[in-house]
């Protein structure tokens, strides 16, 4: 028997000293809450703290050279992320923010209104052109959802309502020609996976260079698994998860990834690696 294998060995025994014992559980769920912010999962709240400014200075180190640069916020809310893109990519930049929620949509508008080539869009992208109802626990809320979410357990009510009108990335970019898109930004609540199917043909004709969506919570209340994601995107993106000092590349699927607590990714086009 090698050293390696003996270590091994001797490992086992210890652990198995420990291991599914009762008297043992609060440590090992403390150690695995502690391995998750380790993981930079539950922690998207803070733009600055998230990591995301970091990931998209990355991005734009890869896109610098290009002459003008097309940006997709999906899920605006109030504008806060759109801010952090203007704050990083050039000024010619051109962004589209989508928002669906009535009283969201006009503090997006105030909070943008001296904010050059931006371009506002009152309504959601989904997998088909539809009205659906959008849920939330008061007007403009960043919880908003097209899921009637159950959120009892943070004593969050989902008792504000609102029809909004629903349209697929596809048909937008058509009518207004557009045919190629640099970051496509998900932040909608579980409604991420319906957006990129109704951007198939973008993603399958390589016309999507980054896309950023978010995994958590609010896949339980759309039924949607990370495994979905991978399956969708694996053939043309790499998939990074975003940490606070960079990226770190998911090498496959594995159903240790369905951990339903926020966490952000980014997919990155073959090409561009």
């Amino acid at each position: 028997m090698t050293n390696s294998n003996k270590k091994r060995k001797l490992l086992g025994r210890i652990f198995g000293l420990f291991e599914g014992k009762k008297k043992y559980q609060n440590l090992f769920e403390k150690l695995h809450k502690i391995a998750l912010y380790g993981m930079n999962i539950s922690s998207v709240a803070d733009l600055e703290k998230s990591g995301e400014r970091q990931a998209l200075n990355t991005i734009y180190k890869k896109l610098r050279n290009q002459n003008e640069l097309l940006l997709f916020d999906v899920g605006a809310n109030v504008g806060n992320y759109t801010k952090l893109l203007k704050d990083i990519f050039p000024a010619n930049s051109k962004i589209f923010c989508f928002e669906p929620s009535k009283e969201s949509f006009k503090k997006l508008k105030a909070n943008l209104r001296d904010t050059q080539n931006t371009f506002l869009f009152n309504f959601g992208l989904g997998e088909k052109e539809t009205e659906l109802t959008l849920y939330s626990d008061y007007s403009s809320s960043s919880l908003a959802s097209v899921y009637h979410r159950k959120l009892n357990h943070h004593n969050i009510d989902f008792s504000y309502s609102e029809k909004i009108k629903i349209r697929t990335l596809n048909n937008f970019c058509s009518e207004e020609g557009i045919k190629h898109i640099n970051l496509l930004k998900l932040d909608v609540e579980g409604h991420e996976l319906s957006v990129l199917k109704g951007a198939k043909e973008f993603i399958n004709n390589n016309k999507i260079d980054y896309i950023q969506f978010e995994f958590g919570g609010t896949q339980i209340d759309s039924r949607v698994f990370f495994q979905d994601f991978y399956y969708l995107l694996k053939d043309k993106y790499s998939i990074y998860r975003v940490l606070k000092d960079g990226l770190y590349k998911i090498e496959g699927y594995s159903e240790i990834n369905e951990i339903f607590l926020a966490s952000i990714f980014i997919a990155e086009r073959k090409e561009m690696n």
